[in-house]
């Protein structure tokens, strides 16, 4: 269980609560500056200095040391910034750096992780090398590799093309299928709509709605949160939308 309270940060997100259990993939989203990747940061150790409370498991995230934070989440970053050409099969040996882990454990994730986001060929290549795209897949397979309860990730289909971005929305509901919580910050709102259990909607630091996405993505909370309409297209294959600036 997840337990938001209050959560604050300066002038960049105001009084959420929030509360969810293990099992679930909830969907953060909002328009640009709505609090999304802050609140993400905070949850993760990176923004320090916020208010209110963020219990996990019956621990306060915000008050965790590092060491105890990586035995319990796994954090993807909105950017890839690589300055040093460090191989791809490194990286994924340095995101499992001090989980406490047996040594087949990490190896076997790892192999895993190679398989699920297609890494074979990119293994003996320096990241700095790889397309924005291939950046991300990387990164994604680090935080799989990892295997911790909590995932947190900022726009993990960011420079991915269609069939990544859904090979990536697959990934994360069977994770949660494991009894992980998965908490994602998405702008595509189809994709929100299509796989996420629950949707938190943020604007201008606040929590505007919560709950299932039909019960979220409704015409007045999109229209007071993005200023678009929106029609919405389903079917037992997927979702699109329609929207219209307002």
């Amino acid at each position: 269980m997840l337990e938001l309270t209050n959560l604050s940060h300066s002038h960049r997100l105001t009084n959420v609560d929030f509360k969810v259990p293990s099992g679930r993939l909830v969907g953060i989203i909002g328009a640009n500056g709505s609090g999304k990747s802050t609140l993400l940061s905070i949850l993760a150790g990176g923004l320090t200095k916020a208010s209110g409370a963020a219990e996990w498991r019956g621990h306060d995230l915000l008050r965790w040391s590092p060491f105890e934070q990586r035995q319990q989440l796994a954090y993807l970053s909105q950017s890839n910034l690589f300055h040093e050409p460090i191989w791809v099969k490194d990286m994924l040996r340095t995101s499992q750096v001090n989980l406490v882990e047996t040594a087949q454990n990490l190896a076997a994730w790892r192999n895993e992780s190679v398989e699920e986001f297609q890494l074979h060929r990119l293994m003996n290549r320096p990241i700095t090398e790889l397309s924005g795209g291939e950046q991300r897949r990387v990164m994604l397979a680090c935080i799989n590799a990892m295997n911790r309860p909590l995932i947190l990730a900022d726009e993990p289909t960011a420079s991915l093309d269609l069939n990544y971005q859904l090979l990536v929305m697959e990934w994360l509901k069977r994770l949660r299928v494991q009894g992980k919580l998965v908490l994602v910050a998405l702008h595509d709102l189809a994709l929100a709509a299509q796989y996420c259990d629950e949707l938190m909607l943020l604007h201008e630091g606040k929590l505007l709605a919560s709950g299932e996405p039909n019960q979220v993505l409704t015409d007045t909370n999109l229209a007071l949160a993005y200023k678009v309409n929106i029609d919405w297209i389903c079917n037992s294959n997927g979702v699109a939308m329609l929207a219209r600036r307002l």
